[in-house]
């Protein structure tokens, strides 16, 4: 069994989370990220002191460096203080150790985020899908496996070891899944390095969601009654944890943080001066969350989650870095579909190398081309087009041809016939001229149940059209059945639609 290390702070104060789109997984969130903000400091419980440094050569920066979100809602443990907070939106945060590794944390705030949660609920449906994106066995290895369950909420944790065909070697997934919300925190470690991976699967297990009674129920968890006379208390527990390094070390902000008289974040009175990203600071010490800073002779205190040891260089190089980042971040949650899909760019789009605005440009494409989407990121297509694979937004496709040009004569979209669907694929034998023929007649159709027959279903779909489905020879998993209201994904195979317009499903999965 895996340890877990969980712990649900309730507050005396309500606090209204924002409600945000989730990006994640097999998500199809249109949304784009959003701006990163600077992250709020914030303090946990104190850890034992340890040994105090002899010379500046031996002065070591220690691990377990404790990370609470601007909006106050989650914390994290992070491995250590090389750490850098590269995004903190409700709905994504990102932190990164350079190239080695990265953790990321999803927040499902509604409905149409908690059903595109990408998190499986048991080892075999774990390794179904991983098979299905790679068919060689020995491709990957699941490693451990848990699930938790309480009244309310479900845990399931799981870390896979890839051997081939991926971009890094270490996946931890840690899902905390309630009725109306979720949180996904996925770490990923690229390089065969064992002792990095305990590193990172501590960090994710240590997450914690503060002030949201929907997680007060947490499997093996104890909730901590009386967070503020906890928070009353930290800056005497920092203070007695300190550890002077009896020399210096030369640490610099890695974005904009408040320098205080006290290691506590309880008072704005404390606040004696700001650092700016790229600021070189003398370090002299350090408690489980602080560093004591000097500051023209004085003593200061910094929250650690704020000072690394690279220097910014300059904005545009802190700028391509956190890019960078950003992208490597879309493409850890890159679905590979096994199969492409039909979809028309809505206008003029540049097709980029990676899943940034600021990725090379691959090449450029006129409104209404047909573009081979082959998966996806949270907000990214990949897909084939003139013999080019690359990135497109997804805010520039669409599964129907809606293009008209400047001139206001339209494109020969032709008709697409019922190969539409909110997955993207159109039937190339029954459409006109497409501009281009579509790879395959299978694709997905999802939407919400309005009506259910014998042997058919209508639904809703996500793409605003109302669909007629007969189930009869598909495989059909719900866990109460088919009924109204429940919102399905179905496989359909348009070749054997039926005479009276019903499409032909070969499997059912109902949320």
């Amino acid at each position: 069994m895996l340890k877990r290390n969980v712990r649900v702070v309730l507050s005396c104060l309500a606090l209204s989370l924002a409600a945000a789109c989730l990006a994640t997984g097999c998500s199809g969130s249109d949304s784009k990220p959003k701006q990163t903000e600077a992250p709020t400091e914030r303090e946990t419980e104190p850890k034992p002191k340890q040994t105090e440094p002899e010379t500046e050569s031996e002065t070591e920066l220690k691990t377990n460096v404790a990370y609470t979100s601007q909006d106050r809602s989650i914390r994290i443990t992070l491995p250590d203080s090389t750490w850098t907070v590269q995004q903190d939106a409700d709905e994504m945060r990102v932190f990164s150790s350079g190239k080695a590794a990265m953790i990321s944390i999803v927040h499902a705030a509604d409905a149409n985020a908690m059903r595109n949660l990408s998190v499986a609920e048991s080892e075999d449906a774990l390794k179904q899908s991983l098979t299905g994106q790679y068919p060689d066995a020995n491709a990957f290895e699941v490693v451990e496996f848990e699930k938790l369950s309480s009244a309310t909420i479900d845990t399931y944790e799981y870390v896979v070891k890839y051997n081939a065909t991926s971009m890094w070697v270490y996946a931890v997934t840690y899902g905390i899944i309630a009725d109306t919300q979720a949180y996904v925190i996925t770490g990923t470690v690229l390089d065969d390095n064992k002792a990095l991976l305990d590193a990172v699967q501590k960090s994710v297990e240590s997450f914690t969601v503060l002030r949201n009674n929907v997680f007060s129920a947490m499997p093996g968890s104890a909730v901590n009654q009386n967070s503020e006379q906890q928070a009353g208390a930290d800056a005497k527990s920092q203070l007695a944890a300190m550890t002077d390094y009896g020399s210096s070390v030369t640490l610099y902000a890695s974005d904009t943080v408040n320098i205080r008289t006290e290691p506590s974040t309880e008072s704005d009175a404390s606040i004696i001066g700001s650092l700016n990203p790229g600021d070189a600071v003398t370090v002299t010490g350090e408690s489980p969350e602080w560093f004591k800073i000097n500051v023209n002779g004085s003593t200061g205190y910094v929250n650690k989650a704020f000072l690394v040891r690279t220097q910014v260089q300059t904005e545009s190089e802190n700028n391509e870095n956190q890019n960078s980042v950003q992208a490597e971040a879309e493409m850890n949650s890159y679905v590979d579909y096994g199969t492409g899909y039909t979809y028309y760019t809505t206008t003029e789009v540049n097709l980029r190398a990676q899943p940034g605005t600021e990725s090379g440009v691959v090449s450029s494409l006129g409104g209404g081309t047909s573009v081979t989407v082959v998966g996806e990121t949270p907000n990214w297509f990949m897909v084939s087009v003139n013999g080019a694979t690359g990135y497109i937004s997804k805010s520039y496709l669409s599964d129907t041809n809606t293009y008209t040009s400047p001139e206001g004569n339209g494109t020969d979209g032709g008709d697409a016939g019922q190969g539409e669907d909110a997955g993207g694929n159109t039937d190339g034998n029954t459409g006109g001229n497409t501009g281009g023929d579509a790879n395959t007649n299978v694709g997905p159709v999802s939407g919400t149940i309005t009506s259910v027959g014998n042997n058919t279903i209508v639904i809703q779909g996500d793409d605003g059209n109302t669909y007629s489905i007969n189930y009869t020879d598909a495989a059909v998993s719900t866990n109460s059945g088919l009924q109204n209201g429940l919102y399905i994904s179905a496989m359909i195979n348009y070749s054997n639609t039926l005479p009276n317009g019903d499409l032909y499903a070969t499997s059912v999965n109902g949320y």
